[in-house]
């Protein structure tokens, strides 16, 4: 009787499982190479913690004025804050932006926004009354409204800002939002270099050097 060997070679089941395991590897470790590169890319991009000097600056610069009203980026975050505060801080957000929409507003839309405005916040009975105005305050602003609407408006931006200075100011610095704002101004201090972008196309070489096209890298995400 002849003498049979028994086959040595694996099934064809198990190449074919072993080659799906090995692909699946490799694209795994892509994948992690390619976020890990991701996240070195997004650090440039992260706000930092203000240094002991920012907290300094902003002692010295504490008005309203210039962290709430000059600063673009200041008055967009108080903006914010009082967004998530009381009904009459939320009033005056939404007055002050009503405001700023009136302000640019054309000749033939200006006398309706302004219509608008006092129906919604210098009424009494309107939800969004701002309860800051006073009774003279009021009547003040009505008598103006149909002779001189800009004096009722100054009049309403005036007792506004005085409202706002006082406690919603004083939240305001002590909130998460103004963390937020110093975040900021310490990358405004950070000097701009080449890991901030990334470079996208060169356009051609010649003896003064290469030109090309960068893309700054917070447009990547």
């Amino acid at each position: 009787m002849p003498f049979q060997s028994s086959s040595i070679h694996p099934p064809m089941d198990d190449l074919v499982g072993l080659d799906r395991l090995v692909d699946n590897t490799a694209y795994l470790r892509g994948l992690e190479s390619d976020r890990n590169k991701l996240r070195l890319q997004r650090v440039p991009l992260t706000l930092p913690k203000p240094k002991r000097f920012s907290a300094l600056w902003a002692a010295a610069e504490k008005t309203y004025e210039s962290l709430c009203e000059q600063q673009p980026i200041g008055r967009k975050l108080f903006q914010q804050f009082l967004l998530t505060s009381d009904p009459q801080c939320v009033a005056a957000a939404k007055f002050l932006d009503e405001l700023s929409d009136w302000s640019f507003a054309e000749d033939g839309t200006k006398e309706k926004a302004k219509q608008r405005i006092l129906s919604k916040f210098c009424q009494p009975q309107s939800q969004t009354f701002l309860s800051y105005l006073t009774a003279e305050d009021v009547k003040l602003c009505l008598s103006h409204s149909d002779k001189n609407g800009e004096a009722a408006m100054e009049l309403m931006r005036e007792a506004t800002r005085k409202f706002l200075k006082e406690r919603p100011f004083l939240e305001y610095m002590k909130s998460p939002f103004f963390y937020r704002f110093l975040q900021w101004k310490e990358c405004e201090r950070q000097q701009i270099t080449d890991r901030y972008f990334y470079e996208f196309r060169t356009l051609g070489r010649g003896g003064f050097g290469e030109v090309g096209t960068k893309l700054m890298r917070i447009n990547m995400f």
